[in-house]
């Protein structure tokens, strides 16, 4: 009788132990869904944006909608520490910049001048300089994140909800690039 209480304890502990591992090998086979969540959590305010746009190495996709479809490609924008960005045209999103590079799909537009401030809850970054040797000034208004997969591409997007204003013309849009 006494063995049989043991061999149930530990059967019930072994039980309870098998569950809490499955539990931790489910969550952590979904990574990429945690990444995006923890994206999701971001806010607009500038010194997260700054941080976020200027601490990556990879492209961000400025187009209509996450996926909106364009006959003449997407912007593609690369942001430096020293307050440049250089604009590029790509004909889809890439997983990476090496990537893009490696399939000569950087179409160079120009390099701008980026600054970054607030106008109540919103961030705004403002681009100065020249695109085909055509001087510009735009403005991103920063409204909110988010995440999601790109269907022509299957690839998982995190970014930003925008509003952007070229020469007082003013569009909804989003900026996003490939999740890891």
């Amino acid at each position: 009788m006494k063995k049989s209480r043991i061999f149930a304890a530990a059967m019930g502990l072994l039980a309870v132990f098998a569950i809490g591992l499955a539990g931790c090998s489910n969550s952590s086979s979904k990574s990429g869904n945690n990444q995006q969540a923890s994206f999701k959590n971001k806010t607009t305010k500038k010194a997260d944006v700054k941080s976020t746009l200027t601490s990556s190495t990879k492209l961000w996709y400025v187009t209509g909608a996450m996926n909106a479809k364009s006959n003449s490609g997407l912007e593609a924008y690369r942001f430096n520490k020293d307050g440049k960005v250089t604009v590029y045209n790509v004909n889809k999103l890439y997983k990476s910049y090496s990537a893009a590079k490696k399939a000569n799909a950087l179409n160079k537009e120009g390099t701008l001048n980026t600054t970054f401030k607030t106008k109540g809850d919103d961030t705004v970054i403002n681009f100065k300089g020249k695109l085909s040797d055509i001087p510009m000034t735009q403005k991103f208004t920063v409204k909110d994140t988010l995440t999601g997969k790109n269907k022509e591409s299957k690839l998982k997007v995190a970014g930003y909800h925008i509003s952007r204003d070229v020469d007082q013309d003013v569009t909804k849009a989003v900026m996003v690039k490939v999740a890891e």
